[in-house]
């Protein structure tokens, strides 16, 4: 029988599916779209994010906390943002979502990278205008 369960708990391999993640989530040229959207993909990525955290945090105390928190803040100058930022811009339901909605989805693009809330506005507002750098 087969197992149901799938751990990983190397720290080479937890690194290794991190850049996976990244790179399935915030390619430039997805094949599969959903990927991006995914509530499911970004809650196992924030899953795999606060295991490499916890790990290095044990390994290398604060240092390593200051360094994910760093990390994990997202702006217009990553290169993720620009990608959820194509991702919003070609969704057909962008039109349609209420300002919580747009929230909600902006959250799961932009995840596993934390979005205050006027990290959020910011980037409605550049899907909203597509011609502003």
């Amino acid at each position: 029988m087969t197992s149901k369960t799938f751990v990983v708990d190397d720290y080479t391999d937890l690194l290794a599916l991190q850049r996976v993640f990244r790179e399935a989530k915030f390619c430039t040229e997805p094949d599969d779209a959903d990927v991006s959207d995914s509530p499911i993909v970004a809650s196992m990525f924030e899953r795999l994010i606060a295991t490499l955290m916890a790990y290095e945090i044990e390994r290398d105390g604060t240092e390593a906390e200051k360094r994910w928190i760093h990390w994990l803040m997202i702006d217009e100058s990553r290169d993720e943002w620009d990608a959820a930022l194509r991702r919003a811009r070609t969704d057909q339901r962008w039109m349609v979502f209420t300002a919580e909605e747009r929230a909600k989805y902006v959250a799961i693009l932009l995840s596993p990278f934390r979005a205050p809330p006027n990290v959020v506005e910011r980037f409605v507002l550049a899907v909203n205008t597509p011609d502003r750098v």
